[in-house]
């Protein structure tokens, strides 16, 4: 096996070990999310409850996988290569302990000032909704501190090849959930009263996603001591990767922000609907898209320390083809069938036909993006890894602006729809944007024999659409055995076409996949 090969199995590898453990995570999320369909379905309640969990994720994507993670990784691995073990071990505690006391103060900034945070994020909200928010933010903002350190601990264990676990830990915030809400529905029938009980579930997972990656960082060789250096190189170069990053990330959350405001004005029930749509795109947008884009930034950064482009472009050209493989099919899988998906998941107790309806529209319409969310999260970190977070803060300014305006122009026919549907087109514009300046910028970088893939997996694709299409409209399901029947089939379909299509056409890397899910399957 030459070494190419070897680097292609090895990064498959870790981004199949990643999507396992992330197939679980987000398995136990698409159950936690029926349960909240099922007993709040898109009422105030879960309006609130969805307002009162988005304000500190705001703040997560600063300090959790997002700028500090980009920047901190690289040092990181290079410190591991050019020192030593200790030395790199002493600069992620470093890091580790000035983060704790900057999530620590914006905990307890974030508690003080949530009234007012509320007053000007959701403007549009109805009294009782923001009222409840008020009191259920008050509860959930200590997640911010927990679920920034499980980052930071998740980045250091990638760097050492610790992937299952790391992967997996995002599944204990919603074991916490889930449990939260059949424990309250025992002590409580009142649906205002429960949705507490569902704000504190939130902080014990939170708490369990945490602790449980302590364990492995002991096992590599981590004892903790408290202790804070400023002004060591090591650090000085983190503040200067991280401040662009964050200002980058702060400029999305911006944009974010116009999102929740804009929405806070639309129909009740449309912030649950683009909640529930958005996280079951995340469904396979987690499993593949955010596994690959964690999985492929420890090897780009070691590319680049070893200046080593061969490696990297063909690594780059396989995530982009797994992206595309993946993501395109699934597409057509969900615009064909998202309403029998839905009714199957979510349409019982509270939530009725018309919620459906409106999670089917935001679904359809985030998934239009989802092959450009998913690429966007392996071509981003090539910047990261080259040690540039300048030019996604130039290309995140821009998008906002695209985004804000397209959102403004298309809430007005489709409402909710409309927020989602700018958000896939920003994604798209996005990658395009990163993909030229990407070959402009670093010429020894070639992506080779992409379109040719591309039409073949279109045409993959279309046919997948067809079938799952003509097959939904023509076979009515009453029973849930038969809705169930009835889903099971789509998705036969799905990977039939998928895996037939893939031989037939000779799609490149397809001995690779095929090869990997054989020994899955075959291996005793």
């Amino acid at each position: 096996m030459n070494t190419l090969q070897s680097s292609q199995k090895k990064l498959f590898k870790n981004t199949g070990i990643m999507s396992i453990a992330v197939f679980f995570s987000r398995i136990l999320g698409l159950v936690r999310d029926q349960v909240m369909a099922a007993y709040f379905g898109t009422s105030y309640v879960n309006d609130a409850f969805s307002v009162a969990f988005n304000i500190p994720n705001l703040l997560r994507r600063l300090f959790g996988e997002g700028a500090l993670s980009a920047s901190f990784i690289p040092i990181y691995n290079e410190l591991g290569f050019k020192r030593n073990r200790r030395y790199q071990m002493l600069f992620a505690l470093n890091v580790l302990n000035i983060l704790t006391v900057i999530l620590g103060l914006l905990t307890i900034l974030g508690i003080l000032f949530t009234p007012l945070i509320i007053k000007y994020v959701y403007p549009g909200l109805a009294p009782e909704t923001a009222q409840l928010a008020v009191k259920l933010t008050y509860i959930m903002f200590p997640y911010l501190f927990f679920i920034g350190l499980s980052s930071t601990f998740i980045a250091i264990l990638n760097s050492h090849n610790y992937f299952f676990v790391t992967g997996l830990s995002s599944a204990l915030l919603n074991v916490g959930w889930i449990v939260s809400i059949i424990i309250g529905s025992w002590c409580t029938g009142n649906t205002e009263e429960l949705i507490y009980f569902t704000a504190w579930g939130t902080i014990f997972g939170g708490f369990l996603q945490t602790a449980i990656n302590i364990p492995l960082l002991k096992k590599i060789g981590y004892n903790f001591k408290i202790f804070i250096k400023l002004n060591s190189l090591a650090m000085k170069t983190l503040w200067k990767r991280f401040i662009p990053g964050m200002l980058g990330l702060g400029i999305r959350e911006i944009n974010l922000l116009m999102d929740a405001f804009i929405a806070s004005f639309l129909p009740i029930g449309s912030i649950a609907a683009l909640g529930f749509g958005n996280r079951l795109m995340q469904l396979p947008l987690g499993i593949f898209g955010i596994a690959a884009g964690t999985a492929v930034l420890p090897a780009f950064s070691k590319a680049f320390i070893n200046k080593d482009f061969e490696e990297l472009s063909n690594s780059l050209r396989f995530s982009i083809l797994f992206m595309i493989y993946i993501m395109i099919p699934v597409t057509a899988l969900i615009i064909g069938g998202s309403k029998d998906i839905i009714i199957l998941l979510f349409q019982r107790g509270i939530f009725d036909a018309h919620a459906t309806n409106m999670t089917v529209i935001a679904l359809t319409c985030y998934s239009i993006g989802l092959v450009f969310f998913g690429l966007n999260q392996t071509i981003t970190p090539v910047f990261y890894a080259a040690k540039d977070t300048k030019t996604p803060v130039l290309i995140a300014a821009v998008m906002v602006v695209l985004n804000i305006t397209l959102n403004i122009i298309l809430m007005i026919p489709l409402k909710h729809g409309g927020l989602a549907l700018a958000t896939s087109i920003t994604a798209m514009v996005q990658f395009f944007v990163m993909l030229r300046l990407l070959k402009k910028r670093y010429k020894d970088i070639k992506i080779t024999k992409i379109i040719f893939n591309l039409i073949k997996i279109l045409i993959i694709s279309v046919i997948i659409y067809l079938l799952v299409s003509c097959f939904s409209h023509n076979f009515i399901a009453q029973s849930f055995i038969l809705k169930l029947f009835k889903v099971i089939i789509l998705v036969a379909i799905w990977l039939f076409v998928f895996a037939i299509g893939g031989f037939s056409l000779k799609l490149d890397y397809w001995n690779i996949f095929s090869e990997r899910l054989c020994r899955k399957f075959l291996k005793k």
